[in-house]
């Protein structure tokens, strides 16, 4: 496992609960800041990894350029810097332009268009200018590649081809030559997302806990808080009341993140919905945006039905709405 790639935590194999110890084995300085500053991302220390990423921002150096735009992006979303996080944007779409146009090697323009679509997709933004992510991922190397199949399943996701990105993250897995726990995390936290929406929730939940058992020995909470929505109640369900300390540290941070995504996303109307509901508040609004009937809702999350009925009530009132279809005006897709 080289080092000197892309986001050096993500790529780098390790058993889970070693996180702190693989941060400290990389020899290169430079590139066990940025380890450290992916570490400090992933643990809920957005401060920290932004610190260490803006030092890198103007960097020669394109993998050390790309992972600290990439850090820089998603951990100013977390703060709630909407303008840094578009800088950030700005600088990886500078690189891929000029990696696009006069590649210094195939290798680089492979890390340029894999960050592109990284921001991109995983922001919802769109991915029509940019080159064929499925055709540069072959040279990235191992943890990166089952990342990138990651990022390649929620393009199919967001297209609402949930069995094909079902199938991706299953042979990603499948075929993996070591345990990359990071990108673990994102492929089953897919799964999980793509059950839902096949309406096969006891795999869902199954996929959400092998998520969340590799993700609890380093306490990586960050690829739940960047997934809360999508997963539509599923660590409520699961994780609430099983491991109700991690969960309480998770939903802190979760509705700062959504501001902040929805902010690039959706402006019109996340700033209204991420201040007005709580976590769990939030979980319900999604699947009852989603056709959940009241039962339905309760049998999922372990509530009563007038207990959901309560918080829709709540949540109406929050949002200044009178019915249940109004919901899809605000919550996401």
């Amino acid at each position: 496992m080289s080092e000197y790639t892309i986001l050096p935590l993500i790529n780098a194999a390790f058993q889970p609960g070693e996180a702190k110890k693989m941060v400290d084995s990389f020899e290169d300085r430079d590139f066990q800041e940025i380890a450290r500053a992916e570490y400090y991302y992933f643990t809920g220390q957005a401060e920290e990894c932004n610190h260490i990423a803006e030092r890198y921002l103007m960097s020669h150096n394109i993998k050390l350029k790309m992972s600290s735009c990439l850090l820089y992006v998603y951990s100013n979303l977390t703060l709630g810097r909407e303008a840094a996080s578009r800088k950030g944007l700005r600088e990886i779409q500078k690189c891929l332009e000029k990696e696009t146009k006069n590649p210094s090697s195939a290798e680089d323009r492979a890390v340029s268009v894999f960050a592109g679509y990284m921001s991109s997709v995983l922001l919802h933004l769109s991915v029509d200018e940019l080159p064929d992510v499925e055709l540069y991922a072959v040279t990235l190397p191992p943890g990166i590649k089952l990342f990138s199949a990651y990022v390649i399943a929620h393009m199919a996701y967001l297209k609402g081809e949930y069995g094909r990105a079902l199938g991706i993250c299953e042979a990603a897995l499948m075929f993996r030559d070591d345990i990359y726990p990071i990108s673990m995390i994102y492929l089953y936290c897919m799964i999980a997302m793509c059950q839902m929406n096949l309406k096969n929730q006891q795999k869902a939940k199954d996929a959400l806990m092998l998520a969340w058992n590799v993700a609890k020995e380093d306490e990586f909470l960050e690829p739940f808080v960047e997934h809360h929505g999508l997963l539509q109640g599923l660590l409520e369900s699961c994780i609430r009341k099983e491991d109700s300390k991690l969960y309480n540290k998770l939903s802190d941070k979760v509705i700062a993140f959504s501001r902040g995504w929805m902010s690039i996303h959706n402006p019109m109307s996340g700033n209204s919905v991420t201040d007005a509901l709580s976590t769990v508040e939030f979980s319900i609004a999604m699947l009852a945006s989603r056709d959940w009937n009241n039962q339905e809702i309760a049998d999922y999350l372990g509530f009563s039905p007038n207990t959901v009925k309560t918080y829709l009530s709540r949540i109406y009132e929050k949002m200044n709405i009178n019915k249940r279809d109004e919901l899809k005006n605000y919550m996401l897709k």
